[in-house]
């Protein structure tokens, strides 16, 4: 299973690419989508979905899995982090991909076993699993924990289904 996982930002957008092999976790790639350079919001917006589509024709992943959007006091900024999270969206679906969404708290929890944990927390847990040495952005570091949360979601669906058959 090859995942595209997504941490959506308004200026920053982490991404990464995470294999399931064998009941383990391989690094494939991981990066940044910056956009900073770009005021303007519907070219950024398209400059993500572009960059979204590349990075899906590269690493060919299977599906696509997104923190959805936290919602802060400033309106403006909460509503470009939607729009940015949504052309993500739309460059996956329209490459065929399915696309998954997963809220802050379980992500933190799938990672560091609690829902409040702190982001070094995730992306320590994130570098053990994936046995990173180097030192990470927390944008690619979310985006990864983003893509395990889902690999494991998804394990553990398909083993739900599977046990459930064989009755």
């Amino acid at each position: 299973m090859r995942i595209l996982g997504i941490d959506p930002g308004s200026q920053i957008m982490g991404w990464a690419v995470i294999e399931s092999v064998d009941n383990s976790y391989r690094h494939v790639y991981s990066g940044v989508i910056n956009s900073k350079t770009i005021p303007d919001v519907p070219q950024r917006l398209w400059f993500i979905y572009k960059e979204v589509t590349a990075i899906i024709d590269t690493y060919k992943p299977e599906s696509a899995a997104i923190e959805t959007v936290f919602f802060s006091k400033n309106q403006k900024s909460s509503f470009v982090l939607v729009q940015t999270a949504t052309s993500a969206m739309l460059a996956a679906l329209n490459k065929g991909l399915s696309v998954h969404e997963y809220q802050p708290m379980v992500i933190k929890k799938a990672l560091a076993g609690y829902g409040r944990a702190e982001k070094d927390q995730v992306q320590f847990m994130v570098k053990r699993l994936l046995n990173i040495k180097e030192s990470l952005l927390l944008d690619r570091s979310d985006a990864m924990a983003v893509a395990i949360c889902h690999i494991n979601s998804a394990q553990f669906k398909n083993r739900l289904l599977q046990d459930a058959a064989s009755y």
